[in-house]
């Protein structure tokens, strides 16, 4: 009989690849869950897993990739999505309609998260909602609690991934700093950990930032999936060349 997390490990990569990529045709990533990125997929199910979320909230669905993973890997939660685009959102809505733990809203979402939020103990709160003229991101952060944040499209520190910029403000750890002032640390996703698994994104691949939201970060802290960023005094970014083959963290980031 497989052992438990065998069983995890192929439950997660079975939804992952099966997934359609209906934002292939629109997206530079070519769409599918995170940017068809599998080492964000496995940073998020541990989260999961190690905070005891009960229930997902991501901003931005688009066309529905990453909210059908989400729905179909984690049945037993509510998985509530939103998008400005009312087109967007109805075509979610649709795709999912059988999905009885999908929750799809039109409109802003920094004015639906309350009510996305709202019964919720410890949700993991995905935020991609990073396209039209409006960036509400900063707002997001503010009306979030008691929740573990990720947000996409965030800037590592490393060549190898993107993230966005909007009005000459970059979505990355100053950011951050800014919109929550009581926050002296993030964590960014590990391109280098050991994930078992080949990501085989050959494109685009964005960063991810992550904060504990009124939580400890010890689950974070504890991971090699997770490299921390401190914020305070200064923003100091992981020294992404001291890593090799053997995945030592970056020297002077304190851990």
């Amino acid at each position: 009989m497989a052992a438990p997390e065998d069983m995890r490990m192929t439950s997660l990569l079975l939804t992952f690849y099966t997934t359609p990529r209906l934002g292939q045709e629109y997206l530079s990533d070519c769409g599918g869950p995170f940017g068809f990125d599998i080492t964000t997929a496995l940073q998020i199910d541990s989260l999961v897993d190690a905070y005891g979320c009960d229930g997902i909230v991501e901003t931005g669905c688009f066309l529905g990739d990453t909210t059908q993973y989400l729905a179909n890997r984690y049945p037993h939660l509510p998985v509530r999505t939103c998008d400005v685009d009312k087109n967007h959102a109805a075509f979610t809505q649709q795709r999912l309609a059988s999905d009885n733990n999908v929750t799809v809203l039109h409109g802003d979402s920094a004015v639906l998260l309350p009510k996305l939020l709202c019964g919720l103990n410890r949700p993991l709160v995905y935020l991609d909602a990073h396209w039209l003229d409006r960036w509400p991101l900063q707002e997001e952060l503010a009306v979030i609690h008691d929740a573990v944040v990720a947000i996409d499209d965030f800037n590592i520190g490393h060549d190898r991934f993107g993230y966005d910029h909007y009005d000459g403000e970059e979505c990355g750890p100053g950011l951050v700093a800014q919109a929550l002032p009581e926050a002296d640390e993030l964590f960014v996703g590990n391109p280098y950990a050991d994930y078992k698994v080949p990501c085989l994104q050959t494109g685009r691949r964005s960063g991810t930032g992550y904060v504990a939201r009124d939580l400890a970060s010890g689950p974070m802290t504890r991971s090699d999936f997770f490299v921390r960023v401190p914020l305070r005094p200064e923003i100091i970014m992981p020294p992404w060349e001291t890593y090799g083959p053997r995945r030592r963290r970056p020297t002077g980031v304190s851990t």
